[in-house]
């Protein structure tokens, strides 16, 4: 399998004008892009691209560094500060072949969680965390009857349609595979609709797909996988990594 990690957008969220990209925030030492990679590398990954934008030539320069054995590949999305990430999702999946990991570039999680759902996810699956059904922000996942992936909703409330229609799964933490049926249903989809797609984030695409192909979960129920959008975020994450830095 490999993996496709999306890292071209800035973090303004973040708000961290001493590093060159949310992903060298540190945890105990090490970044959150080498730890990324070397989970990857240990967990069996034949190749990683990362679509890089935002001081790509800081990342590029800090992968080489790391002197992985596992080969890594870069994309430039020189356009990120006016696309979603639907796009840099898109430019990874092109020329990808069998299944494929993707990952957001702002996620820390313990090493086991992300084997375990190597090891046992089937399919095009996505990794989901409970979460607050109220929660606006979070990308909530709703399933169908079959417990197939109906919708992916991010940045607003759910309707009251929404939740009498679907069962509430959690939230879609920021990992997911594809197989290359769905790969090819989404560059499809996207060449389709560019202009609509490219500045969305993914959540929009998975859900105008979700009857095309098929779309699964694997709920997470270990604590300790982070999303990191705000400072906030950063310290509750790092609070935890410092608690059990083993796990990570």
């Amino acid at each position: 399998m490999n993996a496709l990690i999306l890292l071209a957008g800035y973090g303004s969220r973040l708000s961290r004008q001493d590093l060159p990209h949310k992903v060298f925030l540190d945890f105990g030492g090490e970044s959150l892009l080498s730890k990324h990679l070397k989970t990857l590398q240990h967990a069996g990954i034949e190749k990683t691209v990362l679509v890089v934008g935002y001081n790509k030539d800081a990342i590029k320069q800090a992968v080489a560094d790391m002197n992985l054995t596992m080969p890594v590949e870069f994309i430039d999305n020189d356009v990120y500060r006016t696309t979603g990430n639907t796009l840099s999702m898109v430019m990874g999946l092109r020329g990808m072949q069998g299944n494929v990991l993707v990952m957001d570039g702002d996620l820390l999680y313990p090493r086991e969680v992300l084997g375990g759902f190597l090891g046992k996810a089937t399919g095009s699956c996505f990794a989901v965390v409970p979460v607050d059904i109220n929660d606006v922000e979070c990308a909530k996942v709703l399933l169908n009857a079959d417990q197939s992936i109906a919708a992916i909703i991010t940045k607003r409330a759910l309707t009251d349609q929404e939740k009498s229609d679907h069962t509430f799964s959690g939230e879609a933490i920021g990992f997911f595979t594809l197989t290359p049926h769905a790969v090819d249903t989404i560059i499809k989809a996207y060449e389709e609709r560019e202009e609509y797609f490219s500045p969305t984030l993914w959540e929009i695409l998975f859900s105008e797909i979700a009857d095309k192909t098929p779309l699964g979960v694997y709920p997470l129920n270990e604590n300790g996988c982070f999303e990191i959008d705000t400072q906030e975020d950063y310290e509750e994450a790092l609070a935890c990594y410092t608690a059990n830095p083993e796990r990570y």
